[in-house]
């Protein structure tokens, strides 16, 4: 297998892709976004589900705590107030958005407390608003799904891209339909996911900003 002398990541082009990772690779959402605005430069703006923009995984794995400042966490906490929130969102995106970050995106449309028929009607609204920004702004937006099935149909149809990342006993893989990481080298020849992980593959894509702005407890926008 083909050996690198650093690491790599998927870029984020503009459009809508769709990141189906492996539970087991944890970080990875965290890294592409992090990574987008150490390349790109500019804010990201994010509807979070289900704790995916909690600040301590942000914050373990940023190369330097100064980016975490250009991230914008919006919460949900019901399938109304996210899909108020992606009402919401358009007027939220200025010339300064790099990135638009939607995990989970399926999570509250799949509650109980919904009638029947009420969660498929209100995830195809809520695509159909995403699918609107990425037709008008000139941004990558960046989606996840809790499942893939007849629900997250229309998510994985109006996706420009989709982007695997797989656990191996190599470590994590990327595959799409134009990139696939093979291997990051380690001294063993193995890799561990783990958010130390993640921070050192984005360390040594980004050397010139790794320093020693390293609180131990930092708030994005508010947020803990």
């Amino acid at each position: 297998m083909m050996r690198h002398d650093q690491p790599e990541l998927p870029t984020l082009d503009s459009g809508i892709t769709l990141l189906e990772a492996d539970e087991r690779a944890t970080g990875a959402l965290q890294s592409l976004v992090l990574d987008q605005l150490l390349l790109a430069g500019g804010s990201a703006v994010w509807v979070d589900a289900h704790g995916h923009g909690t600040t301590e995984p942000l914050t373990r794995i940023a190369p330097s705590m100064r980016v975490l400042d250009r991230i914008r966490i919006a919460r949900a906490f019901t399938p109304w107030q996210h899909q108020s929130l992606c009402q919401d969102l358009a007027p939220e995106l200025t010339d300064d958005t790099a990135v638009v970050v939607l995990p989970k995106f399926d999570w509250f449309y799949r509650s109980e407390d919904l009638p029947r028929g009420d969660g498929e009607r209100m995830l195809s609204a809520g695509v159909d608003l995403i699918g609107e920004i990425a037709d008008t702004y000139d941004i990558p937006v960046l989606v996840t799904q809790h499942t893939a099935d007849s629900l997250t149909a229309p998510i994985r149809e109006c996706a420009d891209d989709i982007i695997r990342c797989e656990q191996t006993p190599y470590g994590p893989r990327f595959t799409g339909d134009e990139y696939e990481t093979l291997v990051y080298p380690l001294e063993n020849g193995m890799a561990q996911t783990t958010l130390a992980f993640w921070k050192r593959v984005l360390t040594t894509h980004h050397p010139g900003v790794a320093g020693v702005d390293s609180p131990t407890e930092v708030s994005a926008h508010g947020s803990y």
